[in-house]
């Protein structure tokens, strides 16, 4: 049993200024064969999951291509081809010189490229041309996923994350491994059922270890027991991308069961329809926000600037969190993180200990901030590497570019750490700030410009966690959105419209 494994994987939000190019892809990470083993094995990450699913259901992997970028706009035309076409062509030599009976695919579900909406699909069809239709594809997809009929039809099971905060990604790639062994040796014929609900969510509300979301995963999760069921993923969705397939979807993949698979995507679709409401989100205005972790008794109190979350396509520069926790005077610190490269090349250029004055952040675009002036001491520089050590990604290297620790000073003696970067990067571990020379643990307030993800690493050591209510691209304010290609009705723009799953 000979397995290909690689993928391609963005998210895209179609409001970002800055398209997505080949550069951004170099930037975040792009390993071909053997390089591919060398850099993800051990990892608990998609392609280690796959790795390990091969070790234990005994299979061949056959390396070929895993790119990913941070999320931002439309992936641009040339990188979608370049990548695109290495991609199916280091599938396709691995095939002539010896069969492949199966491929497992990291892809996202929710790419967009400036040659088509539904980019997954884009890197299938290619795939698909060399291979032929019979070979079985299983893929494995990020949980915000904006999923299309042509998607599912063109591969042979499609298993989302079931986590929010992404925890399980190599959990449901080592699934995949598992069903490509079901199908290759075990006959296993994948049936699936895909229905699209008319909903966009908020992305603090497709949080799983909490409601609505947390019944929706119970619900799941029982009905994967039932015999003939190979997976179940339901998907809330991108909500930041503009286009005709986002919204909420159900697969059910059975094992050549069509009813079956049909009637309980038809019983999750209506279970949360009937939850519509309950994923309105309702974050702490900033300066109230800042208030209450200033007057906690104990920190720290994290902060999250939701809506400049580099995870969602934001730039991660804004400053709207920085100004206010100036002006109010906020003690004992840190904000993470604020691109900009300008900055940590002057931080450099004077050395630790010194002071700068700098415009800082607010210069990718006009929704999170302006440029805020700022006199600072250069706490720190290093190279911005470090590893994960928490429960997303364990293992998996980090790369921030050139980085500065910027001690901010504030009214009433105040003073914030900024960690500054050049690179875009979600705050998802604690490495974060320790890689920084910032023990966590010893801060009042830490604010990190994430919506959700933090929440994995950072409620452990936070007395309270406040979602923040900034501007920005990420803004769970969802009817709000200036969304103009999306299919209508949809909830919650047409609050009142009456929904049914289809026959």
């Amino acid at each position: 049993m000979r397995i290909a494994i690689g993928g391609i994987s963005h998210e895209s939000s179609t409001l970002s200024t800055v398209p997505t190019t080949l550069q951004h892809f170099r930037e975040r990470g792009w390993s071909e064969s053997d390089e591919l083993l060398r850099v993800y094995t051990g990892t608990k990450s998609p392609i280690g999951g796959f790795i390990d699913a091969a070790r234990d259901a005994a299979f061949e992997v056959v390396p070929t291509m895993m790119a990913s970028a941070v999320p931002a706009g439309p992936v641009n035309a040339e990188a979608t081809e370049i990548l695109t076409n290495r991609l199916a062509g280091m599938i396709s030599d691995a095939h002539q010189a010896q069969p492949l009976d199966g491929i497992l695919l990291n892809l996202h579900g929710a790419m967009v490229s400036e040659l088509d909406d539904d980019g997954e699909s884009y890197i299938v069809r290619a795939i698909r041309a060399v291979v032929g239709d019979e070979l079985p594809i299983v893929v494995d997809l990020d949980l915000h996923g904006n999923i299309s009929q042509e998607l599912v039809d063109l591969v042979s099971i499609a298993v989302a994350y079931d986590e929010y905060p992404h925890t399980d990604p190599y959990e449901r790639a080592y699934e995949c491994g598992i069903l490509m062994a079901k199908i290759v040796r075990g006959g296993a014929k994948p049936t699936a059922a895909l229905i699209k609900i008319p909903m966009l969510t908020a992305i603090q509300k497709q949080h799983t270890h909490a409601e609505p979301m947390l019944g929706v995963k119970h619900l799941v999760h029982a009905l994967e027991n039932e015999r003939g069921v190979l997976n179940i993923s339901y998907l809330p969705g991108f909500p930041f991308a503009d286009i005709p397939l986002t919204n909420f979807s159900v697969i059910v993949t059975t094992d050549n069961d069509m009813p079956l698979a049909k009637s309980l995507a038809a019983k999750v679709a209506n279970h949360i329809w009937s939850l519509r409401e309950e994923f309105r989100a309702t974050p702490t205005p900033v300066d109230e926000a800042i208030r209450q972790a200033m007057s906690a008794p104990e920190g720290p109190i994290v902060l999250a600037d939701i809506a400049d979350n580099p995870g969602g396509g934001a730039p991660a520069d804004g400053t709207v969190m920085l100004a206010a926790l100036i002006r109010l005077g906020a003690k004992r610190a840190a904000l993470v993180p604020i691109v900009d490269a300008a900055a940590v090349q002057k931080a450099v250029e004077v050395g630790e200990g010194a002071t700068i004055e700098v415009e800082l952040g607010g210069h990718i675009d006009s929704f999170h901030g302006e440029p805020l002036f700022v006199r600072a001491k250069v706490v720190r520089l290093t190279d911005g590497q470090f590893i994960h050590k928490g429960p997303m990604n364990t293992g998996v290297q980090v790369n921030l570019g050139p980085t500065a620790v910027l001690e901010v000073e504030g009214n009433h003696g105040g003073s914030v750490q900024v960690v500054t970067t050049s690179l875009r990067y979600q705050p998802t571990d604690l490495e974060v700030l320790r890689s920084q020379g910032i023990e966590p643990t010893e801060q009042q307030i830490i604010v990190v410009k994430s919506s959700v993800h933090y929440r994995a690493a950072f409620t452990p050591v936070a007395r309270q966690i406040i979602e923040v209510d900034t501007p920005g691209l990420t803004s769970p304010h969802i009817d709000k959105l200036d969304l103009k290609r999306i299919q209508r009705p949809a909830w919650p723009y047409d609050a009142d419209m009456e929904w049914s799953t289809p026959e």
